[in-house]
């Protein structure tokens, strides 16, 4: 159950620094100020990276190895990722 919670709270982490209007002038500042940082928050594959490495330090490890973590958590919100734009595509959401 932990590791469930652990790749949602990743997804929605991930989704929200990415894809939201809340981290849009975050997002747009970052490009102009420092590019390679600006280019990492609009990649979904980049930030969950990092944000599974945070997590794995702060709530829960589920391999115990935080590069592990990392390439475990990029992997679970890609595929999360991917479906769901598959899905909105698929039934015009």
């Amino acid at each position: 159950m932990d590791f469930l919670l652990w790749v949602l709270v990743a997804f929605g982490i991930t989704e929200i620094i990415t894809l939201s209007k809340i981290f849009k002038p975050v997002r747009e500042w970052t490009d102009t100020k420092i590019p390679f940082i600006g280019d990492m928050l609009g990649c979904s594959m980049c930030t969950s990276f990092w944000v599974g490495g945070f997590l794995s330090l702060v709530y829960f490890s589920p391999t115990h190895n935080i590069f592990f973590d990392a390439c475990l958590a990029t992997a679970c919100v890609w595929l999360l990722h991917c479906y769901t734009f598959y899905t909105a595509l698929r039934y015009g959401v």
